[in-house]
């Protein structure tokens, strides 16, 4: 995952300033030999950041991210989707820096909903937001 500012910029999340709006970036690439059917994306946010919903603010079609359905919760994103062998997707969440201290921010899994051959995981790490 990397974490960039509303300008397309590399931002540091590990110390984040309350009110900043930034984007969170997955990109997964199939480099198996197979076409992948029913992959989930799972996102999820430390308490003191806050999803931005696109759809219901001025920043509109934020991200248009390739996918058969979307899952969006009050901690995390869920994208579903199939993946072309050796495609590569690209999945963008808008978030908001909300509420001061110091967070965990899990790692993000994706994996083929009905093969356990296909699954990779990412380590978390600690955020803080700050004044």
């Amino acid at each position: 995952m990397v974490f960039k500012g509303r300008d397309g910029s590399r931002i540091d999340a590990t110390k984040i300033m309350q009110g900043t709006d930034f984007v969170a970036e997955v990109t997964l690439t199939n480099t198996s030999s197979n076409n992948l059917k029913d992959m989930a994306l799972t996102e999820i946010f430390p308490s003191g950041w806050e999803i931005v919903n696109t759809r219901f603010t001025d920043f509109g079609e934020f991200a248009d991210n390739q996918v058969t359905h979307t899952d969006i919760r009050d901690d995390r994103a869920n994208f579903y989707f199939d993946m072309k062998k050796n495609e590569t997707k690209t999945f963008r969440v808008l978030l908001n820096a909300s509420y001061l201290g110091r967070y965990y921010l899990p790692g993000v899994q994706a994996e083929a909903m009905y093969d356990n051959d296909y699954i990779v995981r990412t380590k978390g790490q600690w955020v803080e937001v700050v004044q």
